[in-house]
């Protein structure tokens, strides 16, 4: 694969400074910034849980966009940051967060949509109030959202949730699944929450959408999976065998577990073309998009071209059009 102007990236995130200066307001919200080495940027941390460098390009978007034109990438799906998913906290709170959060990235991206299309980040504490609000944010022109993996012991594809996947399905909207980092206090070290846990948490929410049958009830809806499914494309035949064996797998399902693996789609942030190959072979080439994390750490950048980006947005990939 190679890239060119052509290329999308269907994930990356951006914080607008909009956001950043209103978390620094709310007393609700314990986030700090913390200058921790000289030839650094400083480090934002959420709730005393999520730590990462804020670099320059998460917050100024002249810096972000530039990185972007360098690299020749002609569409991106702009996502607000998983670490402010706020899912835990109260749910007024949570629909206030979304709302600032939203309003900022729509109007950073009002006059750049022909390169740039945000997703809405749902206060899912609430699932009424999460529908409510992707609503609202498709009639404005985004192109979805982004969602956890769950809140609590709860999964995106439980029966709490249905009224979200109601709109997605209705409105065709891009449901992209994003993990947080893993809590097991077994993975607190090496860095495993992060390596292991993040395509863990996807791995185990995806899994349950196949068996739930949630694909076949919502099928409007367009699921984007992070990090190339995490590890159920590997893991396909294990589900596959289960659905042989155990009458209670295959009792939700109107087709074969590895058909509704190639009814998703997935970035390509991998970085091992085996485990790309992989993929692909699991899923079909034409399901697997150009993705890069960016800004964070541990990147894909520049993202590599992967399909069509039109597959996941339909008639809504080349739309120029501003709110």
């Amino acid at each position: 694969m190679t890239e060119s102007r052509n290329t999308a990236d269907v994930h990356t995130h951006f914080l607008p400074r909009d956001v950043l200066d209103f978390l620094r307001r709310e007393p609700r919200i314990d986030v700090r910034l913390e200058q921790r080495a000289p030839d650094k940027e400083p480090y934002l941390t959420v709730e005393g849980r999520w730590s990462f460098e804020l670099k320059r390009a998460f917050v100024d978007f002249e810096a972000y966009a530039a990185a972007y034109e360098r690299a020749g990438i002609g569409l991106a799906l702009v996502s607000p940051l998983p670490q402010l998913f706020v899912y835990h906290l109260p749910a007024d709170l949570g629909a206030l967060v979304a709302e600032v959060y939203n309003d900022a990235l729509r109007e950073v991206l009002a006059t750049h949509r022909a390169q740039f299309r945000p997703l809405a980040t749902l206060p899912l504490a609430d699932p009424v109030a999460a529908a409510r609000e992707l609503e609202r944010r498709m009639d404005e022109g985004f192109a979805g959202a982004i969602v956890g993996p769950g809140v609590g012991e709860a999964l995106i594809g439980d029966e709490v949730f249905w009224p979200v996947w109601e709109v997605a399905d209705a409105r065709r909207a891009v449901l992209f699944l994003h993990p947080l980092l893993h809590a097991d206090p077994r993975a607190a070290r090496l860095m495993l929450p992060n390596l292991v846990g993040v395509p863990w948490e996807t791995t185990l929410a995806a899994s349950h959408l196949v068996l739930s049958g949630l694909i076949d009830r919502y099928p409007g809806a367009r699921v984007l999976l992070a990090h190339g499914g995490g590890f159920l494309p590997y893991q396909i035949g294990r589900i596959e065998q289960g659905y042989d064996v155990w009458p209670q797998v295959k009792a939700r399902l109107q087709d074969r577990p590895t058909a509704y693996l190639r009814r998703m789609f997935y970035d390509n942030v991998l970085w091992s073309d085996a485990a790309l190959r992989c993929l692909i072979d699991v899923v079909g080439a034409d399901r697997v998009l150009g993705g890069s994390d960016f800004p964070f750490d541990l990147s894909a950048w520049p993202p590599r071209a992967g399909a069509d980006v039109s597959a996941l947005l339909g008639a809504d990939a080349h739309d120029r059009r501003s709110p």
